[in-house]
């Protein structure tokens, strides 16, 4: 096995070329697999609302005036739309995507560790993963947002390692720009700029250099916090909300809320819909008779009085029953970790426990190590995303939660692998 790993090693290129095709395949053949005439199985109801905003779009409408944005940004309608909001294109364009995160994470390992096993172990890792096959398959924007993360942590690498600090500063700004970029396509990545600013005047050095020292991360914060002022402003005027994006308030009413009801209480979930609903539209003043679990479709696109309301709603659940918010928890771990919907039920767990154990495995030798900077650049974005994933969410989902980090974990899982190798010999 480590003779055959050596000669592959030794021909990088066509080895790279030959994981990236085999990922492309296994992306193509899932996609056949759960193939239904209803589209269904490529998760057509999130589809629903690109295709509204894409329609209007291809009408004229490029001051995105329609309320579905409130919940999802342009980015990804407009590809919808530059596709002629022709599904089979969609899921085409979304396999080439998330293809091409294996060799940006080959790119990516290669600037943590010079070896080229190193590296193919990791871009090895990414193409076979099962939730990266699933959300590249599909009708979401999953595949396109977490190529813009890929791209953002490529610049955030080649900023902290440049000495210069203007070339520093140009790769910063990069870094802010596909990361906002990335939360135009999944509002989900919008304040990550946060953490990863933090990390690179930490990494870049606290001590001495004058004010140029936090001119990268200042750089990097530059395009994140234009793009979500223009956009909240952009809300603020034509929907009466000035959030980024409604998404998060959302579920955390009739995600994480509802799942905490339905457990303290024993209702069917639509009850506990129903009741939810009822609750915003009776603090609202708005009549309430007819209030069905469907009517929380209409929470969706919220004005801020509304918004403000479905987060007291949401509070005051948690405040009730906090017995059943902790309980709660490890159900959402699970299904951020491990589960993986559209598979055998055993698979994801399987292939997920094996991944993430490589990937602690690696993380742990880091901290050994005492190589901070390249630890806390791999866990950073990982928190951010699973912290914020448990704040609103703990069911109605998969390892979706975690594909904008896969290439970091695939990393982790490669310092993993190769510590096994060293033992093996």
């Amino acid at each position: 096995m480590l003779a055959h790993l050596h000669s592959l090693a030794s021909r990088p290129r066509p080895a790279l070329l030959a994981i990236t095709l085999l990922g492309v395949f296994l992306r193509i053949a899932y996609a056949a697999a759960i193939s239904s005439p209803n589209l269904l199985n490529y998760n057509l109801d999130d589809f629903v609302s690109y295709r509204v905003a894409a329609t209007d779009i291809l009408a004229g409408d490029l001051a995105f005036t329609n309320s579905v944005y409130m919940k999802r940004p342009p980015l990804y309608s407009l590809l919808v739309a530059a596709l002629q909001i022709q599904p089979v294109l969609v899921i085409a364009a979304n396999i080439l995507l998330g293809s091409a995160i294996i060799p940006l994470t080959f790119a990516l390992a290669k600037r943590f560790c010079r070896s080229n096993r190193f590296a193919l172990i990791a871009a090895l890792i990414v193409a076979l993963d099962a939730a990266s096959i699933r959300q590249s398959a599909n009708l979401r924007a999953d595949a396109l947002a977490s190529l813009l993360l890929a791209l953002a942590y490529l610049c955030l690498l080649r900023s902290a390692r440049e000495v210069d600090n203007t070339k520093s500063t140009v790769w910063a700004l990069g870094t802010g720009g596909f990361i906002i970029l990335s939360a135009f396509t999944r509002p989900s990545a919008y304040l990550l700029w946060v953490p990863m600013a933090l990390w690179l005047v930490c990494c870049r050095g606290l001590g001495g250099g004058g004010g140029g020292r936090f001119m990268p991360a200042r750089a990097l914060a530059l395009l994140p916090v234009l793009g979500i002022s223009t956009w909240q402003q952009h809300n603020a005027t034509y929907f009466d909300n000035g959030s980024f994006s409604t998404a998060g308030t959302f579920q955390l009413l009739y995600v994480r809320a509802a799942s905490v009801l339905y457990q303290a209480t024993g209702q069917d979930i639509d009850s506990v819909y129903a009741e939810l609903a009822w609750r915003v539209e009776s603090r609202l003043g708005k009549e309430t008779e007819h209030i069905t679990g469907a009517w929380r479709h209409r929470h969706l696109s919220s004005t801020s009085e509304m918004q403000d309301i479905m987060t007291q709603v949401a509070t005051e659940i948690f405040y009730n029953y906090p017995l059943y918010y902790i309980l709660t928890i490890p159900v959402g771990l699970y299904r951020a970790l491990l589960a993986v919907n559209m598979f055998p039920v055993w698979f994801g767990p399987v292939w997920n426990t094996a991944f993430l154990a490589c990937a602690s495995v690696g993380l742990a030798s880091l901290l050994r190590a005492r190589n901070m900077a390249k630890a806390a650049f791999l866990a950073l974005p990982c928190l951010y995303f699973l912290t914020g994933t448990l704040l609103v969410a703990t069911a109605s989902f998969d390892t979706r939660a975690r594909v904008m980090v896969t290439p970091l974990l695939a990393i982790m899982a490669a310092y993993g692998v190769m510590q096994w190798l060293k033992q093996s010999r």
